[in-house]
């Protein structure tokens, strides 16, 4: 506790960092541009719904990054909650550049939560995108590193709430969580014929070590790094030429 407490001053200007309002604005302005610049043609288009992690990928600028322009794709930030509900229906009652494939992806920071109300979302979540002609693509949720837990713990210090909100620190709700809801969305994929988006696999140590490296994290231990990114945007278009059969 006496090491978590000597690094306060450093985390409180992470926290900082995170929560720059000029920053945020300067980034979704990037993306908006990007996720503009690349809706053109009549190409097979991909839309990511997500969070943070999901922002910061800027998915737009993949077709550049990876030198395969054969489809487009676009990020829509679902909300700051779990639930993303309403989001949802806006992108499926699209007139204009509606998906043909949504990939929906969660963020680790809502967990740990209710599991079985996850599971019903995503369940409804899919069977809409079906019934009105849009793939589903599932995605598994990045995995946090091992000293997450005590890093959320000291910055659920400096912002004044509960730390132990998510329970002791040692006891690793939120990655056991995320594994949970990680083999659900494999199993209920496997069961139901859909392709999943596995971005736990390609970030974590191994199929026993199931947390992110933190080679791929930035310093919160849950945020990705460029690096982290770089190894993301090698699995899209693998998996979207399997969605269609390629």
């Amino acid at each position: 506790m006496a090491k978590l407490m000597k690094s306060s001053t450093f985390f409180l200007l992470l926290l900082l960092a995170f929560n720059n309002p000029a920053l945020d604005s300067s980034v979704n302005t990037k993306l908006q541009k990007d996720n503009m610049r690349y809706k053109r043609g009549n190409k097979m288009h991909i839309l990511l719904m997500g969070a943070s992690v999901g922002r910061y990928w800027n998915i737009a600028a993949l077709p550049d990054r990876v030198n395969n322009h054969d489809y487009t794709f676009e990020y829509i930030h679902g909300g700051s909650r779990f639930n993303k509900s309403k989001k949802f229906q806006e992108i499926i009652s699209r007139h204009e550049n509606k998906p043909d494939i949504l990939i929906i992806k969660e963020c680790a920071a809502y967990f740990p939560g209710d599991l079985e109300l996850y599971k019903k979302l995503f369940k409804g979540w899919i069977k809409e995108c079906r019934e009105n002609d849009i793939i589903p693509v599932p995605a598994t949720v990045v995995p946090v590193t091992r000293l997450n837990p005590f890093k959320q713990f000291m910055i659920d210090i400096l912002k004044i709430r509960n730390p132990f909100r998510f329970g002791s620190p040692f006891k690793k709700r939120r990655i056991n969580e995320i594994i949970e809801f990680n083999k659900w969305i494999r199993t209920f994929s496997e069961q139901n014929g859909l392709h999943v988006l596995d971005l736990e696999a390609a970030l974590r140590y191994s199929k026993k070590k199931r947390y992110l490296r933190r080679s791929f994290a930035r310093i919160d231990g849950l945020h990705l790094n460029k690096k982290g990114y770089k190894i993301l945007d090698q699995i899209v278009i693998p998996l979207i030429k399997s969605v269609n059969g390629d």
